[in-house]
């Protein structure tokens, strides 16, 4: 599978790039990270608060560029 990045948000005009191995590693681990906070939201042991600023916490560690589109 080719995954590509598209630099001006436009997937039809965008100049894309293929994503590295540590780009992909980074978005599969962000997507694990926040789906393991939304199960602890869903079971009431953090509330929306806390996830929302543990997601913020993610997204600086883990500089998805997905992100916006996974949400």
């Amino acid at each position: 599978m080719k995954i590509i990045e598209v630099k001006d948000g436009s997937p039809i005009k965008g100049e894309t790039e293929p994503m590295t191995e540590e780009q992909l590693q980074r978005e599969y681990d962000f997507y694990i990270a926040e789906s393991i906070i939304r199960m602890l939201q869903k079971e009431g042991k953090i509330t929306e608060d806390e996830r929302q600023k543990i997601s913020a916490l993610n997204r600086q560690k883990f500089s998805p560029k997905l992100a916006e589109i996974m949400s």
